[in-house]
């Protein structure tokens, strides 16, 4: 996985808000996941592709490839990135079709510090052409949609880039791109390269220098959400705390405190709780005791392990492929013991389902699932995101 700065362009949108939060992580250890881990493969496979259409050295791309392949890799994944590839490779061959010297750049590194203290990152591409520089960011993420309008990660990019290429050619027009093939996302937005200028002087290098003095203020809000302290920090816990507690105008909450102060916040409180749980049940694997808790194993579905030899099965029973089928795959457990009947269905079927491990659970003492004795153990190496 590649290294990050302590003020990281991927999390400007977090530190510019609150500028404690780089110092308050900074000795937290990143986690990796399988979301970062399957990232890291599909903007491989999208370097790689671009790099061979520019007939450069895949050789670092080939590596990450290598590691994770096997593990991630499917042909959805190939499709994403190919269109990727497609969008970026469009882009350039309009702009040489204005601007015969055209240049597209693929995982173009960028030194920051000139503006954020210590900062570096990489540009997944950069396309220069007849006054107008485009950054273009590959995000392979589908649970929250990233818009370019003013994204901080995305105007850094750009100071960046100004930078390094602003002596060899002119740039007057900045552009920025997000793509983001698995929920069809194209986002573009534009600024004129002195506009990016006022923001750089008038709202990063201030935030920025405020957040690595170690003097920065905390400021709870939605950039919290992958904030790595957020299960522990005080000014998040008061804020989601307090909020109706602040608001005591009668003993029900009203329309008007529900629309100006819960919703507004029911995104925050979400990521709270949610890192709350996060945080405690890692604690208490790791042997720390909540009085009144207790880890048990969480609950588990059962899956088919084989469809194909499962549809066999049924066919051979004399069941019409429409009975067992919704449209083009096999139906679900539930739906085919309905089928069968339970008894029948578990007979015909039983080496084909397996039912694996429930992830490990932070419970009430008072659930009656029984406790997992050293729970720290049995439950190592398990993923609990």
């Amino acid at each position: 996985m590649k290294q990050h700065a302590l003020l990281s362009p991927s999390a400007a949108h977090r530190w510019l808000n609150c500028t404690a939060a780089p110092m308050l992580e900074k000795d937290v250890p990143d986690k990796s996941s399988t979301y970062a881990e399957e990232g890291t493969l599909a903007h491989a496979y999208c370097a790689k592709k671009l790099k061979e259409f520019l007939g450069l050295s895949t050789k670092d791309e080939e590596a990450e490839i290598a590691q994770y392949e096997s593990k991630y890799h499917t042909g959805e994944m190939d499709e994403y990135t190919d269109t990727y590839a497609t969008i970026v490779l469009e882009k350039f061959n309009k702009a040489r079709a204005k601007t015969k010297d055209a240049q597209l750049l693929v995982e173009v590194p960028l030194d920051l510090s000139h503006y954020i203290p210590d900062a570096f990152g990489t540009s997944d591409a950069v396309i220069i052409a007849d006054g107008t520089m485009e950054i273009i960011d590959f995000k392979y993420g589908k649970g929250v949609k990233v818009e370019a309008d003013h994204n901080p990660q995305m105007m850094i990019y750009a100071i960046g880039a100004w930078d390094l290429f602003n002596f060899e050619y002119r740039i007057d027009n900045v552009k920025m791109t997000i793509v983001q093939p698995r929920i069809d996302n194209l986002s573009e937005f534009e600024m004129m390269a002195p506009g990016l200028g006022k923001w750089v002087i008038d709202t990063l290098e201030p935030k920025a220098k405020e957040a690595y003095s170690g003097n920065g203020s905390q400021a709870p809000g939605q950039w919290c959400q992958f904030c790595k302290v957020k299960s522990s920090c005080k000014a998040l816990a008061e804020k989601c705390v307090s909020t109706v507690k602040d608001n005591p105008v009668t003993k029900l909450i009203g329309k008007e405190t529900m629309e100006q102060v819960i919703l507004p916040l029911l995104p925050t409180i979400k990521t709270w709780l949610t890192g709350v749980e996060e945080y405690s049940l890692e604690q208490a694997l790791s042997g720390v005791h909540y009085e009144g808790y207790k880890i048990v194993e969480g609950i588990s579905r059962r899956k088919i392990t084989d469809p194909a030899k499962v549809m066999k099965l049924l066919h051979d029973e004399g069941f019409e492929a429409t009975a067992y089928m919704k449209p083009t795959e096999l139906k679900g457990i539930t739906d085919l013991e309905k089928l069968l009947g339970k008894k029948k269905f578990n007979t015909l079927c039983a080496d084909y389902i397996d039912k694996p491990q429930g992830k490990p659970t932070l419970v009430p003492e008072s659930d009656k699932r029984p406790v997992f004795n050293a729970a720290a153990n049995d439950f190592d190496g398990i993923n609990i995101e």
